[in-house]
């Protein structure tokens, strides 16, 4: 069995004390999420969240979407909440689009106690909502027969805030059940759709949803939603809209702490993994290059380029000045005068010399006939440089 290196249990011991970190500080500050997020949204799990609805309903079997992004058409969905936005006000616009929705057949549920940001969409539904007394609306009852679907006996509602139509004895507006202040929650419809509005959020809260019979309030808003139907959450206007607040969000919620983990292992990981730089070292000394290589890549050079007329006329001036040695010749004599004088003084080689020298003046085609030449020219010079026809020659 490999033995897992010290390294490794030091990751994992970093990784648990970053988890067990988290749980610690999760359970010695529950509060500290409901001061960060805004009330109704169901990303917290404060009291005063949503987070409890939403996963409630898709344990129901419904498809829960959070609505971050306006212009809003709906699609897809067959109801919206809109609980107590807070962060943002609806504005004019939203309040078209929502309202919109509801006339194409949508349902919203409008979860407000006038304290929030909601006036111009409760001016497009045309109705409104206000407070009252305040310490008063703790718990409301059902108006007859209406909220039976399971039944609902008492609502425990913790708000002072009422609704009632713009329109007075409005017909499409019915309500369904009342505090000491009036009506608490009624239904009105709009075009092909309906809207529920509930005066005050704590029956939708996460304290709030098990107490008394909010849970069975939320079912019957919900009567005659198709099953498995998808239900969305108005979270762009408690601030998080596509792109925005991000931070935050990372912060508190999973895939965020997920993020800062990895990152933070990562870290260390190449921390541990990782070497001590020292200090620079000069770089080497490069050896000088030999003449052999400086010709060699010169020689190169001039192959690739064509350049064979080039060292043509260097074998040729260098075959002039060997030959001029022996016989007194000037060597920097053109090729004519020069021929003459060496026919003056040995005219057996003359005529050799003069077909070289014309050959070399003439760029060869190809590499085989350059190294022929240059062949020719060694025969030659070293005849006219050997020793013994040096010494019959001065002779």
């Amino acid at each position: 069995m490999r033995r897992v290196s010290r390294r490794v249990w030091l990751l994992i011991a970093v990784g648990g004390a970053l988890v067990f970190g988290t749980i610690l500080l999760q359970l010695l500050t529950p509060a500290s999420n409901a001061r960060t997020l805004p009330r109704g949204t169901t990303l917290s799990a404060a009291p005063k969240g949503s987070l409890a609805l939403s996963q409630w309903l898709e344990a129901e079997g419904y498809g829960v979407e959070r609505v971050r992004d306006f212009p809003f058409t709906g699609d897809g969905l067959a109801a919206l909440f809109v609980i107590v936005p807070t962060t943002k006000e609806i504005s004019t616009e939203n309040a078209a689009d929502i309202a919109g929705f509801v006339e194409r057949g949508g349902t919203l549920i409008l979860v407000t106690d006038g304290d929030d940001g909601t006036g111009n969409l409760q001016h497009a539904l045309d109705l409104f909502v206000g407070q009252m007394n305040p310490g008063t609306g703790a718990t409301a009852a059902p108006d007859g027969p209406t909220l039976a679907r399971p039944p609902v006996a008492t609502i425990a509602l913790q708000s002072n805030a009422t609704v009632k139509p713009n329109t007075q004895a409005d017909p499409r507006f019915l309500s369904r059940a009342t505090s000491e202040n009036g009506t608490v929650v009624a239904t009105m419809a709009r075009g092909k759709g309906r809207v529920h509005i509930v005066a005050g959020p704590y029956p939708f809260s996460n304290a709030g949803l098990p107490q008394a019979d909010n849970l069975a309030l939320v079912q019957n808003l919900l009567a005659g939603l198709p099953a498995g139907g998808r239900i969305g959450f108005d979270e762009y206007h408690h601030g998080y809209g596509l792109g925005s607040n991000i931070a935050d969000l990372a912060l508190r919620s999973p895939w965020g702490w997920a993020l800062f983990y990895l990152a933070g292992l990562t870290l260390v990981a190449s921390i541990l993994g990782g070497r001590r730089f020292g200090r620079p070292q000069p770089a080497p000394p490069v050896p000088p290059q030999a003449p052999a290589e400086y010709a060699r890549a010169l020689g190169n050079h001039w192959r690739e380029a064509n350049e064979r007329g080039f060292a043509q006329g260097h074998i040729a001036e260098r075959l002039k000045h060997d030959l001029a040695a022996p016989f007194g010749l000037d060597p920097a004599a053109d090729d004519a005068t020069f021929l003459g004088a060496l026919h003056a003084s040995r005219p057996d080689l003359a005529d050799d010399c003069a077909a070289l020298l014309a050959s070399l003046r003439t760029p060869t085609k190809n590499d085989s006939a350059f190294v022929a030449l240059v062949h020719r020219a060694d025969v030659l010079r070293q005849y006219t440089t050997d020793a013994q026809f040096v010494a019959i020659n001065a002779a």
